[in-house]
């Protein structure tokens, strides 16, 4: 008889618990921000979502504030959890002092130490957890170039038009991409027409306006387009004075072909 009051006692007990709440729940665990995820494994974050300006600094300038802006909902943290700021180069990570000023906006300190010497960083922002210690997302990781020049190296996403008849009098191409710019004062975006890629014994300067940091024009002459050809065209961020130079440490882009055709 007793033990079957202990039965029908512990039973009551297991109604009661689930009655008042007390049975298990499950805990959500933190992730990309918003979202759930396992603790210390990085939310897949979009692509391009943030931003820093300025991207490039020349070899031996002093220390340098980034402004660092979210984009594509990634937000920023400053309390339980918060953003670190680090800086790649050579698989080496160094955490940057930084500065929250929003949920969009970071500011960070890249010291003169990092830039002795030409090279070709990026910059991530990491969400941590203070009290679990974990990394719960992370950013896409931005290029910063560190240069002789002080500029970055550009990158042409499309021309237009890219292809002509020959024989065709002047013609003005729109070449969009990114990086273009005037860096110092005699280091801008220029467009070259180019038959194998050298730019110092093939090279042809073409006319070029800078329109925005993602778009160029650029005139190529008639007497270019006297003969059917296919040939490439490329953006530097130098000195266009410095021809004899060879363009030596002068950030140039992909090449993107231009056809005259028959």
């Amino acid at each position: 008889m007793l033990r079957r009051f202990s039965w029908i006692a512990v039973g009551f007990l297991i109604i009661w618990q689930f009655g008042c709440g007390d049975a298990t729940i499950k805990q959500q665990t933190p992730g990309t921000p918003g979202t759930s995820g396992t603790p210390g494994t990085p939310g897949t974050p979009p692509p391009a979502n943030i931003s820093i300006s300025p991207g490039s600094a020349m070899v031996g300038s002093p220390d340098v504030i980034l402004t660092i802006s979210a984009l594509n909902n990634f937000t920023f943290h400053n309390g339980i959890w918060y953003s670190n700021v680090l800086w790649s180069q050579d698989g080496v990570d160094t955490l940057l002092v930084a500065n929250f000023v929003s949920s969009s906006q970071l500011t960070a300190l890249v010291p003169a130490a990092l830039m002795v010497n030409p090279a070709t960083a990026s910059v991530r922002v990491e969400i941590w957890d203070h009290v679990e210690g974990t990394r719960v997302a992370a950013s896409n990781s931005v290029p910063f170039q560190v240069s002789s020049t002080g500029a970055p190296t550009p990158s042409i996403s499309s021309i237009s038009p890219s292809t002509v008849v020959a024989g065709s009098p002047d013609v003005t191409i729109t070449i969009n991409g990114s990086n273009f710019g005037h860096y110092r004062h005699f280091t801008w975006s220029t467009a070259f027409w180019t038959t194998n890629g050298n730019l110092h014994d093939t090279g042809t300067w073409l006319q070029t306006t800078i329109i925005s940091s993602g778009q160029l024009i650029a005139v190529i002459p008639a007497k270019l387009l006297q003969s059917p050809k296919s040939v490439q065209i490329v953006v530097m961020n130098g000195d266009i004075m410095g021809m004899s130079d060879g363009y030596f440490d002068y950030p140039r882009s992909n090449s993107v072909t231009f056809t005259a055709t028959p």
